[in-house]
């Protein structure tokens, strides 16, 4: 079986970087996971793929030994069983207002005693039935990590709750919703957004939970400061804008230079 590189950094207290493939290719996830970041964020709130192509995703990110970090629909968590069995390390669920739902994910995503997940063994997660039983349970607990996601107004009256929650890992701060939800779209500098991520950090903080935000390299030290330890550094999106951005620019510049 193997063993989250993300639930080993977090246990060690260190940086955990992670990448998002908003294009879910699975040959573009497998070059993305050559960058040496420790799991790779794949999307399913926004989109929708099919089984096939999912199984191949995870596989890419197996290939490279990171691991694969799934955010799910809000409110639907009937394919977390799937995802997990097939190798799935993480799971990230979006649009979180209150305890009792999450509860309810790490009833069916955790195995006795922590939860009630259902039990399957014929799978990647359980190295295929080869695995003893109480072995691969304990494993799978051990190394699953579950990421909720703090972007609405209503989960900041619960952070605390749901931080202490046995079975939840990290609190994932989600910048653009949050401030949207907050009345202030994209001004993720406003201190409303400001404190609701320093409420976060304190809620992960008081009960030895991890700490998570999406932002760019020249941001992670001042997070860092700040308590978090998990950083979405980069995407396949923002790889593609940059080079047509620059290619773009050198047209432009090509294009003036020419004479009358």
């Amino acid at each position: 079986m193997n063993p989250s590189k993300v639930i080993d950094k977090i246990r060690n207290n260190q940086p955990v970087f992670s990448m998002k493939s908003c294009y879910a290719d699975p040959e573009l996830v497998e070059f993305l996971g050559q960058t040496g970041v420790d799991c790779l964020w794949i999307c399913l709130e926004h989109r929708q793929l099919s089984p096939n192509l999912t199984d191949a995703i995870i596989r890419s990110c197996r290939i490279n030994g990171i691991d694969p970090f799934f955010r799910v629909k809000p409110s639907n968590h009937t394919d977390l069983l799937y995802l997990l069995e097939n190798g799935v390390k993480g799971i990230m669920v979006p649009q979180v207002r209150g305890p009792e739902e999450v509860e309810e994910i790490v009833q069916a995503m955790r195995f006795p005693p922590i939860g009630q997940r259902g039990l399957d063994t014929i799978h990647a997660d359980s190295d295929f039935g080869t695995v003893p039983l109480t072995d691969y349970m304990k494993f799978a607990n051990e190394n699953t990590f579950l990421a909720i996601q703090v972007e609405t107004v209503e989960i900041l009256d619960h952070l605390d709750r749901i931080a202490s929650m046995d079975g939840v890992d990290m609190l994932f701060i989600g910048p653009g919703d949050l401030s949207a939800n907050l009345g202030v779209p994209g001004q993720l500098d406003h201190q409303d957004v400001r404190d609701a991520m320093q409420r976060t950090v304190a809620a992960c903080s008081a009960h030895g939970k991890t700490c998570a935000v999406p932002c760019s390299p020249d941001q992670v030290h001042d997070y860092y400061k700040m308590g978090i330890r998990f950083f979405n550094i980069a995407s396949d999106f923002r790889y593609i804008r940059s080079g047509v951005n620059e290619t773009k620019r050198q047209l432009e510049a090509f294009a003036d230079s020419l004479p009358e």
